[in-house]
């Protein structure tokens, strides 16, 4: 490794720190110690880090088991490590020369990480029986991971984003529970009627409330793709139909956003199982993924609820959803790049297919490819619970969308949290919201080429 590498490299994890961009996942992993691969004879011992603890640890260390019991030749060792700064750890172990084998990335950090060579290029590896790898996945599945034309990060398991809506909250609103909102007009007008409110004005229940760091999951809703959002060279975010996307939620300014606030942290101190109101049955509808369900039946098994694709805006792409998810990259330095490319092939199920359509299920992912999904497992596992098929058919919408992959994606996000935070709270209008957050991505973006 060059010294003007390592340099980069070290630039680049003193960025993530001073720009908040090493954020806390929704899962708290416990601390790791790194342990360097080793060759055990003819073993090839390989390290692999991820940012999972709890039962997701559990999840994916079964994962790592089967592999090893089917891989002589090589063994895997799973570490956790914080999920607060493990982006910032992987590029301090790569300019240490002491870097994992395989890491497992949910935050977009992909591009930026492209850009200071700190990942291999997963193209190099895809010859003989991996020659069709790249075009096995879900279009929409490799897009995230691609940058510049090349694949840096390879999809394994993957989030779709659904509405829920609860049918007790709907009949008790005078709605019909059985006729979900279909429109983003009708979604406003249907949550407004779930509203509760106690003594001086503190929430008792919702009706809806976007999440300010979740604006990108209705783009497609709203008829915007991952180019108009960016054009290849910088950020384009205040055109008409991003205004429209931000005009709904400054919507919910009427919602006082410390009250809004104040509930969300009660209902956190007050319960020992879930803090999520919808969880809990104390909010209306709520936009998430299929891990949602066995989570329900977990904290409140006799909710009556049902999920639906989003609501669309006039001029929307309808049955879509946002895509992201889990995906496993090669640290550059590795020691063992072709058996650490076997692994992460073998966990995305390629020539594997069998095997996933049996354990991504566990974790309530989504499958990479319609070849998983085609599985008779798997297609047992959506029979189970009607409710999960749609989580899995909107995968087939071509209008399916992501967030633009660029080497500032994480500040993207970030800003895109405080540009919505100042839109909802009525600290700033639509528009002067989107031209604050398009201006500094900019200045980002510009930086960042240097």
């Amino acid at each position: 490794m060059s010294k003007n590498w390592t340099k980069k490299l070290g630039l680049l994890a003193v960025s993530l720190s001073m720009t908040g961009m090493a954020t806390s996942s929704v899962y708290a992993a416990s601390p790791a110690h790194h342990v360097a691969p080793k060759r055990s004879g003819s073993v090839v011992q390989l390290t692999y880090w991820n940012m999972w603890s709890g039962i997701w640890s559990g999840v994916v260390q079964k994962m790592v088991n089967q592999f090893n019991a089917t891989h002589p030749g090589i063994h895997v060792h799973m570490l956790s490590i914080p999920s607060a700064d493990g982006e910032q750890k992987l590029l301090t172990s790569i300019a240490a020369g002491d870097a994992p084998d395989v890491f497992t990335e949910w935050n977009p950090y992909v591009a930026a990480f492209a850009q200071q060579h700190a990942l291999l290029n997963l193209d190099q590896f895809m010859t003989g029986k991996y020659a069709g790898l790249k075009h096995w996945f879900y279009p929409v599945a490799a897009k995230w991971g691609t940058y510049q034309g090349k694949l840096y990060a390879m999809p394994w398991t993957m989030n779709t984003f659904l509405l829920y809506y609860n049918k007790t909250i709907m009949k008790q609103s005078g709605l019909n529970p059985n006729k979900p909102p279909k429109t983003i007009a009708q979604l406003w007008a249907d949550q407004a009627k779930e509203w509760r409110f106690g003594k001086g004005g503190v929430v008792k229940q919702m009706g809806f409330y976007p999440d300010t760091g979740s604006w990108d999951k209705y783009m497609s809703m709203f008829g915007l793709t991952p180019s108009d959002l960016y054009n290849g060279k910088q950020y384009t975010l205040t055109g008409p139909k991003q205004l429209t996307l931000t005009k709904f939620y400054a919507q919910f300014s009427k919602y006082p956003y410390s009250q809004v606030s104040a509930f969300s942290k009660g209902l956190s101190g007050a319960t020992g199982g879930s803090e999520d109101p919808f969880e809990l049955g104390k909010e209306g509808f709520y936009v998430s993924g299929m891990w949602e369900i066995p989570t329900i039946h977990q904290y409140n098994p006799h909710m009556q609820y049902g999920v639906e694709p989003i609501p669309v805006a006039p001029g929307g792409f309808a049955n879509t959803t946002y895509i992201n998810g889990n995906f496993n990259e090669i640290p550059a330095g590795t020691k063992h790049p072709q058996q650490a490319f076997e692994f992460i092939a073998w966990m995305s199920g390629y020539n594997n297919a069998a095997w996933a359509a049996k354990a991504y299920p566990t974790g309530g992912w989504i499958p990479n490819s319609p070849k998983i999904t085609a599985q008779p497992a798997f297609q047992k596992f959506l029979n189970s619970d009607s409710l999960q098929k749609p989580f899995v058919n909107v995968m087939l919408n071509p209008k399916d969308s992501y967030a633009p992959v660029t080497p500032v994606d994480m500040y993207y996000l970030q800003k895109m949290t405080d540009a919505m935070n100042y839109v909802i709270q009525g600290q700033k209008t639509p528009l002067a919201g989107l031209q604050y957050w398009e201006q500094a991505d900019n200045q980002q973006l510009a930086m960042s080429s240097h």
